[in-house]
């Protein structure tokens, strides 16, 4: 007996709508279990990485960064998108460097997530920066962000509180802990 989450939808026809900085948007006409067809638009993502940069003392690096699509700062972890070819690894590193200013001398991967996955394919590789040493490398020309140190507690606080509203960030922190890691 075949289960209807082990048969996929039958896409009949596939077309990207537009491009933009490594990701598109896509329009497929798929054909449903029942027999009919519909259009699913999906955004078709490179991937990403989130770290969470820790201390020896439990406090970590987060980031005040404005996002446009929303209109204001919010607080979160540094994260970035792959680059063509790029190992997330590789990406991680870059971007703790460019978006706090830090390089790691130890790097803990914790796995991936799918942030939206009813709409996106993105995929965020997960990692845990430890070894912390200041260093430079610019942030890209689109970011305006401002890096803080928390303390663990001011963390717990912020997520209690509402302040991180960020769900990469949010998940990262929760994996991280749930594996005594942060």
């Amino acid at each position: 007996m075949t289960r209807m989450h082990e048969k996929p939808l039958v896409v009949l026809e596939s077309e990207d709508i537009v491009e933009w900085k490594g990701s598109r948007l896509v329009r497929d006409r798929v054909r449903l279990p029942s027999g009919k067809n519909i259009d699913k638009f999906t955004v078709r993502h490179p991937g990403a990485v989130v770290i969470l940069p820790a201390f020896d003392d439990g406090s970590m690096l987060l980031t005040w960064q404005y996002r446009h699509a929303i209109g204001h700062y919010i607080l979160e972890l540094p994260a970035g998108t792959l680059e063509p070819e790029e190992a997330p690894l590789a990406c991680a590193q870059r971007e703790v460097q460019e978006e706090v200013g830090h390089s790691a001398g130890q790097w803990i991967e914790l796995g991936t997530m799918y942030p939206a996955p009813g709409f996106c394919d993105e995929i965020q590789h997960f990692f845990i920066a430890r070894e912390l040493v200041p260093t430079h490398l610019d942030p890209d020309e689109d970011e305006v962000i401002e890096v803080r140190r928390y303390a663990s507690a001011q963390v717990d606080e912020a997520i209690a509180s509402g302040e991180i509203v960020d769900g990469k960030s949010l998940a990262l922190i929760a994996r991280a802990r749930a594996r005594g890691l942060a």
